[in-house]
């Protein structure tokens, strides 16, 4: 019996992003690879985390909050120069999905992750906003 092979970042990439805007289209939103396009993210991670409120059921929103991650990174390395994405990190530990760029160590999985369970606290827009375009 040989052991499944763990894709790399890179490997997992198409198909993560395909994903992200086959749902986004679920909420009529549009998702182009531009800044702006967060907005969209947004929109439709608020509307995730309104069905969790009313099922208070997680399944399946996990890999949700990963394919939007994936997204944020494209969005970050096509206009604002490239990162590096990796699975692991050294202190928040497997499947953290840290994005290391412009000196700073991002979580966007996490980013996704908490504003579809946690809420409008954690707008994905607005530190978007403050630690990408601000730190331009």
């Amino acid at each position: 019996m040989s052991a499944q092979k763990i894709k790399t970042i890179e490997e997992l990439k198409p198909k993560m992003l395909a994903n992200a805007i086959e749902i986004a289209k679920d909420f009529n939103v549009n998702l182009d690879y531009s800044d702006e396009s967060i907005n969209g993210v947004e929109r439709v991670l608020s509307e995730l985390h309104q069905e969790y409120k009313k099922t208070k059921s997680d399944e399946g929103l996990h890999g949700i909050a990963l394919f939007y991650a994936f997204y944020i990174v494209a969005v970050i390395e096509k206009n604002h120069g490239k990162g590096k994405f990796e699975r692991n990190h050294k202190t928040f530990g497997e499947n953290s999905f840290p994005f290391t760029w412009n000196g700073k160590t991002l979580f966007p999985y996490g980013w996704c992750e908490k504003r579809i369970l946690d809420g409008e606290g954690d707008n994905v827009e607005i530190k978007y906003k403050m630690l990408i375009l601000n730190a331009n």
